[in-house]
């Protein structure tokens, strides 16, 4: 008599056995889904102490050997929905506000973050000792100015900034002229187009 050999029933208890080389594997390297990743320094809270230190370290502690730290060396600046500038103009610019202003101070009053963007509402303080940004002669009046900046951080770096605030406000406090304020914004402009003659123009802001 042929005796015909019958398969055990799998035993619940055990292991699935391993698979062999060439056994189909799709099922067995299957993972959950856990959803996207997070970069590092790409989170609301990073981005928002990104931010913080522009206002802590670099406008208030005039620490400008912070700036590559904090920003991306093609980042661009938008100042009242006007002309954009380079980093390295606008970073002149504050250098010029806080030579008329040595003891200049920026607080960030309030930050609201969404995703990459932190939306600051600032107040600016200082007083009128030195000379720069078109501000020849000290009157030792003070200087009071509310603003609002957007920052739009990408892999822990500042990339792209609007700036908000009235220009003509801090002449005004300080008794400049319209016509004496024009002019300088006139000459500024004409200075920006000469030097990126030789520099180049604005970046294209990356994504």
């Amino acid at each position: 008599n042929r005796v015909v050999l019958q398969p055990l029933p799998a035993d619940p208890q055990k292991s699935p056995q391993k698979p062999l080389p060439n056994q189909d594997n799709t099922q067995l390297q299957r993972r959950p889904d856990v959803g996207p990743q997070v970069k590092p320094g790409t989170s609301p809270e990073q981005n928002k102490a990104v931010v913080r230190q522009v206002f802590d370290e670099l406008f208030s502690r005039g620490r400008y050997d912070m700036i590559e730290k904090i920003y991306a060396q093609d980042c661009v600046v938008h100042h009242n929905n006007n002309r954009p500038l380079k980093l390295e103009e606008s970073v002149a610019e504050g250098k010029g506000w806080r030579s008329a202003a040595p003891d200049l101070k920026m607080s960030a009053d309030q930050m609201n973050v969404d995703g990459n963007m932190v939306t600051v509402a600032w107040t600016a303080r200082g007083t009128h000792t030195g000379r720069g940004n078109g501000l020849m002669k000290p009157t030792g009046k003070q200087i009071l100015i509310h603003g609002s900046s957007t920052f739009r951080v990408v892999n822990g770096k500042i990339v792209e900034v609007w700036n908000n605030y009235n220009r003509n406000e801090v002449f005004r406090q300080l008794g400049v002229s319209p016509t004496m304020a024009f002019l300088y914004e006139e000459t500024e402009g004409m200075r920006l187009a000469v030097n990126r003659m030789f520099t180049g123009p604005v970046p294209v802001p990356r994504n």
